[in-house]
């Protein structure tokens, strides 16, 4: 039984290990891949607000 539950216990802490180092380059690594397609979006979206705005612009002068 001793046996049992030390190797029960290796095998817990080792996933524990695996669990928290996958969290911790999801927190640290992750969001830096996440900021450049991030910025793309941000900016395509500003650019159609923009573009949108002068097209009203346009449209209330007429």
């Amino acid at each position: 039984m001793k046996e049992f539950l030390s190797s029960f216990l290796l095998i817990t802490s080792w996933l524990i290990f695996a669990i928290s180092a996958y969290l911790l380059v999801s927190v640290l690594i992750a969001p830096s891949y996440a900021f450049i397609p991030f910025c793309k979006v941000v900016g395509a979206g500003l650019v159609c607000f923009y573009l949108s705005k002068k097209l009203n612009k346009k449209t209330k002068v007429n």
